[in-house]
C-alpha cells in the first residue's frame, strides 16, 4: 500500500477549505508517492543486464589506433590477445553490483586477478583520474544522475582506475550502456612501455550479445604539460574486448584463489571505499623501498591462498596501504 506523500495537515487543510477536492489532492498525493517510488528503485531489466555479465568467458581483446592527431605520429601495432576469464558475482545489494574478473593463464593453473566493477544506481559522488597518479572525487546533483548507473573499474589491487555514469538502453533486442567520457592511466599493456601520453580519455560501451557481452571503447590519448593541464592528443584509438561463453574451460584454480582470498580482498575494497567517501582528492604513491602497494597486496593474498595463511583484519590492511596513499 502507498503511503501518502502529503501531510497530515495538508490534508485536514484541505477537506476544511475545499471538501469537493479532497479525492483530487489524494489521487495527487498516491501519483506523486508512486513516481517516487519508481525513480528511486532501479529497473530490473538493467539489473538483469549487468548481472549478465557475470559467468566463464573466452576473452578477446583488441586495440587499434585509427587516426593520428599530431603531425609525423607514427600508429602503432595493432594490440589483439586473448584469454580465459571468469566473472564472479561478488555482491548483489538492489542497487549496488560488484563483480570480478580473474584471468586463467596457459592450461589454467595459473590466475591472475584482473579489474573489477562496480555498478551504482544513481551515484551521486565519482571518483576521476587527473594524471600524475591522482585522483579526484566530484559531486553531481540528482538532477544529473536520475536514471543512470556509474561504474567504478578497480585496477588490480582494488585502488580506483576511472568512473563515470550512463544510462542502460534496451530496445530491438539489444541492452547496452554507454559512459560519459573518463579519464584513466594508460592501460597495462602500455604503461610499461611508453610515455608520449599520461591519460587515456575515453567512452565505454557494455553491451549484451547473443554469445555473451562486448565492452567497446573510443579512446583519445592525452599528453598533459608539467602543471598537469591538458596539452594536446596524439592519437585516437578504438578497442573492442569480446566476451563469449564457454563451458569447457577448467576455471576451478581461479575458483580456489576466489575462495580463499575473497574476504581479504573485501577488506582491501572496503579500505579504497572508505578513502573515496572521506577525502576530495588523493595520490597514490608508486613505490616505497622498489615495492607498489600492488605487490605487497598481492604479496599476501599468495600467503593466504598458497600458505594457508589467516586473513589480517582491516587494521593491519590500513597499516600497509596507508604509505602509499597521499590525500
Amino acid at each position: 500500500m502507498l503511503a501518502l506523500n502529503c501531510s497530515i495537515k495538508e490534508m485536514k487543510t484541505a477537506i476544511s477549505i475545499k471538501p469537493h477536492v479532497t479525492s483530487l489532492l489524494i489521487a495527487t498525493c498516491l501519483w506523486t508517492t508512486s513516481q517516487t517510488v519508481f525513480s528511486a528503485e532501479p529497473p530490473e531489466q538493467d539489473r538483469a543486464a549487468i548481472l549478465a555479465m557475470a559467468g566463464p568467458y573466452k576473452v578477446y581483446f583488441n586495440f587499434e589506433e585509427t587516426v593520428p592527431l599530431i603531425k609525423d605520429y607514427e600508429l602503432k601495432k595493432p594490440y589483439s590477445e586473448d584469454a580465459n576469464e571468469i566473472v564472479y558475482l561478488v555482491s548483489d545489494s538492489g542497487d549496488r553490483i560488484e563483480l570480478q574478473h580473474i584471468l586463467t593463464v596457459g592450461n589454467g593453473k595459473r590466475i591472475v586477478k584482473h579489474w573489477r566493477q562496480i555498478w551504482t544506481w544513481q551515484d551521486t559522488r565519482l571518483t576521476e583520474f587527473q594524471g600524475n597518479q591522482k585522483w579526484v572525487n566530484r559531486e553531481l546533483s540528482p538532477e544529473e544522475v536520475k536514471g543512470t548507473w556509474s561504474q567504478l573499474v578497480t585496477q588490480v589491487d582494488d585502488s580506483p582506475r576511472y568512473e563515470s555514469y550512463g544510462r542502460w538502453e534496451h530496445d530491438g533486442g539489444y541492452s547496452r550502456w554507454q559512459s560519459q567520457p573518463t579519464n584513466r592511466p594508460l592501460p597495462r599493456r602500455e604503461h610499461t612501455k611508453r610515455s608520449d601520453y599520461q591519460i587515456l580519455l575515453g567512452v565505454n560501451r557494455h553491451a549484451l550479445t547473443p554469445m555473451g557481452w562486448v565492452h567497446e571503447q573510443d579512446n583519445l590519448k592525452q599528453v598533459l604539460t608539467g602543471e598537469g593541464k591538458v596539452s594536446h592528443y596524439i592519437a585516437r584509438e578504438s578497442g573492442l574486448n569480446e566476451y563469449e561463453t564457454q563451458k569447457d574451460h577448467d576455471f576451478s584454480a581461479a575458483d580456489a584463489y576466489w575462495n580463499a582470498t575473497k574476504d581479504f580482498w573485501k577488506q582491501v575494497a572496503a579500505y579504497w571505499e572508505k578513502l573515496e567517501s572521506e577525502t576530495t582528492e588523493f595520490e597514490i604513491i608508486k613505490e616505497i623501498d622498489e615495492v607498489s602497494v600492488t605487490k605487497a597486496l598481492f604479496e599476501l593474498a599468495d600467503s593466504i591462498h598458497k600458505d594457508g595463511a589467516e586473513t589480517p583484519d582491516a587494521e593491519t590492511i590500513a597499516k600497509l596501504i596507508a604509505p602509499y596513499v597521499k590525500s
